[in-house]
């Protein structure tokens, strides 16, 4: 393994050189040896654009979203991927496929939590998207249904609103632990992008 930066190297690079240099680190190595600010500012350097373009008028707020994106996608390292062709699905919010709304799906292997406890099933169908801009826009149209109306109008922050989006379906995890894993992220996402809610 060729020898590896430090958050000192990563905060001397422009955001292109971040991307391109993280872009090359194999996916343990950037999970095990990648600080979480370098990560975050990887991941927002990245995708920031579309989800700044997406949250517009939404009643989202912005850092809440990303910090959820990040959760679900691994940073946008862990994308569903097509086990055997290994087509990238593009989602960032693990949007399972359904044949009346999506085009296409990946097969994967997925971790979810049942009951508290972390449950591997395998073969999951995923919704999948031709680039990130649009399955960031389909996470986004997932979380304007119906169901997370209350979430989008009511809330006063975004742990509150990741946390009504969960007891509204978002998730099958405890509200609060779904909160919990993503927190320093909000504040990380928060100090690079100091948005609430985009008009």
């Amino acid at each position: 393994m060729a020898s590896l930066k430090t958050k000192a190297d990563y905060e001397k690079m422009t955001n292109e050189e971040l991307v391109a240099y993280l872009d090359k680190l194999n996916v343990e190595t950037f999970n095990n040896y990648v600080d979480a600010d370098t990560k975050v500012r990887y991941f927002v350097d990245k995708f920031g654009v579309p989800f700044i373009n997406a949250v517009k008028g939404t009643g989202l707020f912005l850092s809440g979203i990303i910090a959820q994106s990040i959760f679900e996608s691994g940073y946008g390292r862990n994308l569903p991927t097509d086990k055997s062709t290994g087509v990238i699905s593009n989602n960032f919010a693990g949007i399972k496929y359904n044949p009346e709304i999506h085009e296409g799906y990946v097969v994967a292997d997925t971790t979810e939590i049942v009951k508290g406890k972390k449950v591997l099933v395998r073969n999951t169908k995923f919704a999948k998207f031709k680039d990130p801009t649009e399955g960031i826009k389909k996470h986004f149209a997932v979380l304007m249904g119906d169901r997370y109306k209350s979430a989008r109008l009511n809330a006063k922050s975004p742990e509150e609103q990741i946390k009504m989006l969960v007891e509204a379906g978002y998730s099958t995890m405890k509200p609060s632990a779904y909160v919990n894993l993503m927190k320093g992220n909000i504040s990380r996402v928060r100090k690079l992008l100091p948005f609430g809610r985009i008009a």
